[in-house]
């Protein structure tokens, strides 16, 4: 624990203000985690928020710096990241009681870059079946433009206890 609290102190002694915000926004979601209101750390270290009806399923999250690859944009794995998630969600969501959908197989074209403040995720189910689904997942911004668009195939397995 006492070198835990030493390269804590490195890190924040030699932190420019963005690394601040960034740190500073990260040990927030890590104790909302703690209390139960994130489920995954990953969920929380991205803050992302679900919402999930009959039809749909959508995630979303900050266009941060912490998200951003070597040339400032949104990395494509983050992307990737919220289409798999918005997509499994709905999916998982139309599973049998003690049942989850993993994904098998998922296709993304990256169409263009995000340079809004948020980044959402939109899913709709194409085919349901008993074993399997397909899920159609889109990444829109507000303003129309077209971020990127998958489709993924889930299998629907038991649930581990």
């Amino acid at each position: 624990m006492k070198n835990l609290s030493k390269q804590f102190q490195r890190i924040v002694d030699n932190s420019t203000l963005e690394d601040l915000k960034i740190l500073g926004d990260f040990l927030e979601n890590f104790e909302k985690k703690q209390q139960g209101e994130f489920n995954t750390y990953l969920s929380a270290s991205l803050n992302m928020q679900r919402e999930t009806d009959e039809h749909s399923s959508a995630v979303h999250i900050p266009n941060t710096p912490f998200i951003h690859n070597n040339i400032d944009i949104p990395h494509g794995g983050i992307l990737a990241v919220l289409l798999d998630t918005a997509m499994g969600t709905l999916a998982s969501s139309k599973c049998p009681d003690g049942y989850a959908a993993v994904t098998t197989n998922i296709t993304i074209h990256y169409l263009s870059v995000a340079v809004e403040d948020e980044i959402r995720a939109d899913a709709r189910m194409i085919r349901q079946g008993a074993h399997t689904m397909v899920v159609e997942g889109n990444i829109v911004q507000q303003d129309g433009k077209h971020i990127a668009t998958a489709t993924g195939s889930f299998f629907i397995v038991p649930k581990r206890h």
